[in-house]
This record gives structure tokens, sequence and C-alpha cells, in this order.
């Protein structure tokens, strides 16, 4: 019953998102409506579908060298697989499980003696994203204040909450590999005085192995360096195909704020969220019509709709197949 209630409740807040960013509140309206099919540049459309697989390839290849630092040897064409079917969780939610939970129950069903570094493989992951969009936020951003801050008040918010949201994230995610340290968690561990659950106790030795194999680590941000781009790049392609002659620069400005904000737990999928985050930016700071961000906004959630499409496809395999409930008893077991 609550997972419903849950499910209802998101469904109202993506209804009401979408709305607000289709209503244009607090922009002036300039354009003339959404684009039909047949005025959309339907090459860009396809080259932003391809720019998003490279965004499934890049981010597998992220999450592998890290299940490698762990001791966990899969061939990267499953990891891709898994990438790809956690794609298709992320974005539906099905049954009230996410991304996370599938790729960990799919490989720890192949590897059940390595779920420990199964799951810690895939929190490390998102640290990996945090700090790889953290950088490339301050790298398009520094030394653009005074440009930045010439915007309108609302944006002006928006880019400042990123500042704070990013440095924060840095700075926990060095605190977690602090306190993971042996010398630190000794010290406030020591014999004695450690934790009763026995996964708790294996949590810091396992985290610890990511700083040992530093080089597994470089690779994991290198790879999610190159995915960031990519990903973004799709939404660059996106709104040249409803007809905007936006310069990529912008784009690779806006996108890490409305990916962050995109994926905090308001609507489903972020619909609604980001393409008012995207509209607000866009028009900040390029002058592009509402209607145009809007609609380069959801042609880029497409784009990456039709590879969680093919996610679903490899979830009907007999290999992969399971049900939301199966997933969550294993991924809650600890």
């Amino acid at each position: 019953m609550k997972k419903w209630l849950l499910f209802a409740t998101k469904l109202v807040l993506t209804a009401l998102c979408l709305w607000w960013a289709f209503s244009g509140v607090g922009i002036e309206r300039e354009g003339t409506g959404l684009p039909g099919p047949s005025e959309l540049a339907w090459p860009w459309i396809i080259a932003g579908t391809l720019l998003a697989g490279l965004t499934v390839l890049t981010t597998a290849l992220r999450w592998w060298f890290l299940l490698l630092a762990q001791g966990v040897r899969i061939r990267l064409w499953r990891a891709i697989e898994l990438t790809l079917i956690g794609n298709l969780f992320n974005l539906f939610a099905l049954g009230g499980v996410g991304g996370d939970a599938a790729r960990i129950f799919l490989l720890v069903r192949d590897h059940p003696e390595r779920k420990m570094g199964v799951t810690l493989a895939v929190l490390m992951d998102h640290l990996i994203g945090m700090v790889a969009m953290s950088m490339m936020f301050f790298a398009v951003t520094a030394g653009r204040f005074q440009d930045l801050d010439a915007l309108d008040t609302m944006s002006r918010g928006i880019l400042r909450f990123a500042w704070v949201f990013f440095t924060g994230g840095l700075v926990a995610v060095g605190l977690m590999f602090l306190l993971a340290s042996p010398k630190v968690h000794g010290w406030i561990h020591p014999p004695g005085r450690e934790w009763s659950s026995e996964f708790l106790r294996k949590i810091p030795k396992t985290y610890d192995i990511f700083r040992k194999k530093w080089r597994h680590v470089l690779a994991s941000l290198v790879f999610s360096l190159l995915m960031l781009p990519a990903y973004y790049s799709s939404f660059w392609c996106t709104a040249r195909a409803v007809g905007s002659g936006v310069d990529i620069g912008p784009v690779l400005t806006a996108m890490p704020v409305v990916d962050a904000l995109a994926a905090m737990p308001i609507s489903i999928a972020g619909i609604g969220v980001r393409e008012k985050v995207f509209q607000v930016l866009m028009h900040a700071l390029t002058g592009m019509p509402t209607e145009l961000a809007v609609s380069a906004s959801l042609i880029g959630f497409f784009c990456s709709l039709v590879w969680a499409a093919l996610g679903g496809l490899l979830f009907l395999r007999p290999r992969d197949r399971a049900t939301p409930h199966e997933i969550e008893e294993l991924t809650h077991e600890g």
C-alpha cells in the first residue's frame, strides 16, 4: 500500500512539474509553440540517440573497473547488459526497485560470494559520478562568475545551489575515504569497540581496497569524465533538432545542474524537473525560447529511453528474469 501511495504521489508531482515547465512560469514566452514531428531535424535526434548509447558504454566501463578492483571479474559485455537493465529500472522504478538494486541482484545471483564487493562497487560508481560531475561543473563555470551573476534571480539561485551541492559532495566523498582508511578507522573504533554487525565491520576494509587499487579508480574516473560530455551533448543535439542554434558550451554549463536536480526523488525519472531546470538555465544563458527548451529536454530523455527499452528486452531473457519482490528480498537482506 505504501509503495502505491508513493508512486501515486510521484505521479502527481510529475504532472505538476510538467505543467510548471510547459506553463513557463516566470519566463516570457517567445516561441510559436512546440515543434511537430515534421519540423524536427531527425539526423540530430539520431546523433543524440547514438551519444546516449555511448553514455551507456562509458558508464558500464566505469562500473566494470570498480568491480575489477573488488575482485569481481565479469565480461565487459555483461557489465553493459546490466547497465542497460539498470537504466530501465532507474527510469521506471519497477515495483519501487531502482537500477542499483537490479544490478546488485543480478550480479550477486551469479557471484553470491561477492555480495559486499558488488554492493560497494555500485555505491562507488555513484561517488565517482559525483566527483566527475563536480569537476566538469567547476571547469565550465570557473572564471565566469561575473557573467553568471548577471543572470536572472532564479538562474543565479540554481547555480549558487549547484556550487554548494557539488562542493559538499566532494567534501563528503573525501570524508568517506578518510574515515575508511585503516588508521583513522582504527582510531575511531579501537579493539573492543568495533561495530557489532559483521556487515558493518567489513565496509571500511572493502572501501580501503579502492585506495589500494587506485589505478582502477582512476580509470573509472576517466571514463566518467568521458561519459558526461557524451550524455550532455545528446541534449545539445536535441536542441539543434528542434531548431535552436545554441552552441554546445551553454548546454555543458547547464546540464550538470539539470542532471543533479533531476536525480532528486521528486518525480518519476526526473520528468518535469529536468525540463523546468533546463528551460530556466538555457533561457538565461542563451535566450532559448521556452517551448524549444522543453522540447529539447523531453527528446533528450527519449534518446536515453531507447536504450532503456533495450534493457527491458534483455531483462525478459530467462537468465535475467526476476520479479521486483525477488530483487528487494536479496538487496535488503543486509
